[in-house]
């Protein structure tokens, strides 16, 4: 089921960048003046990206109390007021490997 929605969930935003009329670009010919750059706004669409990642570590076991993935979400909240959504990704992604290794 998580696979499943991880799919989907990044075919929505492969389908969103590629599709002529996003919402941003909506926006952006409004503002044409002030619009971001391209590189801009790939980096935007690489954050999201590892939100959804970010989320999906976050919840691997959603039928059963995970103590890790309870430590995970409640660290990603607070690293995300001070980093990007890639960086807490990858520090997250390190911190739940390590811990999972030294349980086994």
């Amino acid at each position: 089921m998580n696979k499943i929605l991880l799919t989907l969930a990044i075919t929505l935003i492969s389908f969103s960048s590629f599709s002529a009329t996003s919402r941003y670009d909506m926006v952006a010919k409004e503002y044409e003046q002030i619009a971001l750059k391209a590189n801009v706004v790939e980096g935007a669409k690489m954050q999201g990206v590892c939100l959804v990642q970010l989320k999906e570590l976050t919840f691997k076991k959603k039928n059963e109390f995970d103590p890790i993935s309870e430590w995970v979400n409640y660290r990603s909240v607070s690293l995300l007021e001070q980093y990007s959504p890639c960086e807490v990704l990858i520090m997250l992604e390190v911190a739940n490997d390590m811990i999972r290794d030294e349980k086994q």
